[in-house]
């Protein structure tokens, strides 16, 4: 069978999550859920099913690669929070570099026609960044079953079984049943094969009484945005969905979402054709980004006529919006959910999430949520929980910094976090661990003060070396080429004072990298990511 790629859609903000979920450190790289962030798990979970990794240890020259697309401006941060997860070092994880944002049609479409041009038969998994699911044993049934049916020419999306009537998700309806494949068929040692269902149409958001209607019929399921299919298949039907509802035949117009879905499979080629390098250069990005803000689903899968739906039961969720933070914990008597240090007082069906460390009191309060970060507070309607993002576009129209960044950032050598933020300085506590160390850099605009609160460090400066300990520093002038090594068994905790008149991480150059990351990689997009307004910590 051909090899199967994973494509993992990271580029999305997680609007509707903030105050936890920034745009440099969007819902998928939290940890809220669980012991690692969800691209973390998306990323296992593709793994698990992707083919060739041992083959590829082996030196097999062909094997189902990890594609993660996602934006410029998010690449280095995702990259780095990827790279601090030394378990994920052995996966063959590549990136696609979107020109811009344009939706999950032309992200896609281009990830399928750069896996198509390296590996003409490849099959294609395509993942969310920002789910919740289980990959055990039914997760690899439901993999072996919908890669069948792709081989035979479907797009093949994953329906979840529904165990509640939830209006915030689309639906799908089955059709005919597929008779099971040989290759599909379980042995004693695995589940169930799943069934697999001609798709008889896609239904968007429904309100309650129809949500409960599906529900009951056992004939919808849920759309997990999951999909297997041939990279082909792929470009493929969007070139026939562009076709069909363009202008030709009866169904002319019927389906406005595909008029442009054949010029989105063309410029994916395209610009697969010219190469990653070429997607920079000013002719790519225009291509690109004339291409229409469409979602897959209603581009080609509503339209196509060759669509399955594979059914499964994977323990999964979508975590829209942070209503799905009461999945932590269960309510008090009274419907409250109380995560973190958060007290109540009289209030009823409230949910408080204390992630800052601050005590967060409520007194009286109904139908209300609260969450309160290291840098912010939001207090909303819980039945408006969905219109988060409206608070986030309220917040960029005052220029306000904590659209963009979060105070913690991981990194391949640890992590930082923002203390203090003022014009003309910056405070940050860098946290290095064991036998790891930063790039060697230097920066044009700034100095900085590096005071040990933990640990011993190696500070490398213009070439010559010091050894530091607890409550010894260093200064280091603006144009010093500099490095900072943990060079002690435990963590290594240093607050960082950078002074200067201009503060952004796009002031670095580097010098040597022991991760890969090339000089000013960086930093080349953070004037577009954040003004200028975080200090340098890489």
């Amino acid at each position: 069978m051909a090899n199967l790629h994973a494509v993992i859609l990271a580029g999305g903000s997680g609007s509707r999550f903030w105050p936890l979920s920034r745009e440099m450190n969007p819902k998928q790289m939290l940890d809220v859920f669980g012991t690692e962030s969800l691209l973390v798990g998306a990323v296992k979970r593709a793994a698990s099913v992707c083919t060739g990794h041992a083959e590829r240890a082996a030196g097999a020259q062909s094997h189902g690669a990890i594609w993660i697309v996602v934006g410029e401006a998010l690449h280095d941060e995702l990259r780095n929070h990827l790279k601090a997860h030394s378990e994920l070092s052995r996966l063959d994880i590549r990136y696609v570099i979107e020109p811009c944002a344009r939706n999950t049609a032309p992200a896609l479409a281009l990830a399928a026609a750069t896996i198509k041009l390296k590996d003409p038969t490849a099959q294609i998994v395509m993942l969310p960044s920002d789910h919740i699911c289980n990959d055990d044993d039914e997760w690899q049934s439901v993999i072996a079953a919908a890669r069948t049916r792709a081989a035979a020419g479907d797009l093949v999306v994953i329906g979840l079984k529904p165990t509640a009537p939830i209006t915030g998700y689309g639906y799908i309806k089955r059709g005919a049943e597929y008779p099971p494949d040989d290759r599909t068929l379980p042995d004693d040692s695995t589940p169930n094969a799943p069934s697999v269902y001609a798709v008889e149409c896609f239904a968007e958001k429904p309100d309650e009484a129809t949500a409960r209607e599906y529900v009951q019929s056992g004939e919808y399921f849920w759309n997990s945005g999951m999909l297997v299919a041939g990279a082909k298949t792929i470009i493929a039907q969007l070139r026939i969905a562009g076709a069909r509802y363009s202008g030709y035949g009866d169904d002319a117009g019927a389906h406005p979402a595909a008029e442009y879905s054949g010029k989105i499979a063309s410029v994916a080629e395209t610009l697969a054709d010219a190469g990653p390098d070429a997607w920079k250069n000013d002719a790519c990005r225009f291509l690109y980004a004339d291409c229409p803000k469409v979602p897959f689903d209603t581009a080609c899968l509503e339209v196509a006529e060759d669509v399955s739906v594979v059914a499964a039961d994977l323990g999964w969720s979508d975590v829209g919006s942070l209503e799905a933070l009461t999945n932590l914990q269960e309510p008090d008597e009274h419907g409250n959910t109380l995560i973190g240090r958060a007290v109540d007082v009289e209030s009823h069906n409230t949910l408080s999430y204390a992630e800052s460390g601050r005590v967060v009191a409520t007194l009286g309060l109904k139908d209300v949520l609260v969450v309160d970060s290291a840098d912010a507070t939001l207090v909303a309607a819980r039945e408006r929980a969905q219109e988060v993002r409206r608070v986030v576009d309220a917040l960029k129209a005052c220029n306000m910094p904590e659209v963009a960044q979060s105070k913690t950032s991981l990194r391949p050598w640890g992590s930082w976090t923002m203390l203090v933020r003022m014009p003309g300085y910056h405070v940050k506590e860098i946290t290095v661990l064991p036998g790891m160390r930063l790039s060697s850099q230097s920066h044009e605009h700034r100095a900085e003060h590096w005071i040990v609160a933990e640990g011993t460090a190696l500070v490398t400066c213009n070439g010559g070396t010091i050894t530091l300990h607890e409550n010894e520093s260093a200064f280091l002038p603006i144009g010093t080429v500099h490095r900072l090594e943990n060079v002690g068994e435990g963590l290594l905790r240093v607050v960082e004072v950078a002074t200067g008149t201009y503060l952004g991480e796009d002031d670095i150059v580097r010098y040597e990298d022991d991760y890969g990351r090339d000089s000013g990689s960086e930093g080349e997009h953070n004037d577009d990511r954040n003004d200028g307004r975080e200090g340098s910590a890489t």
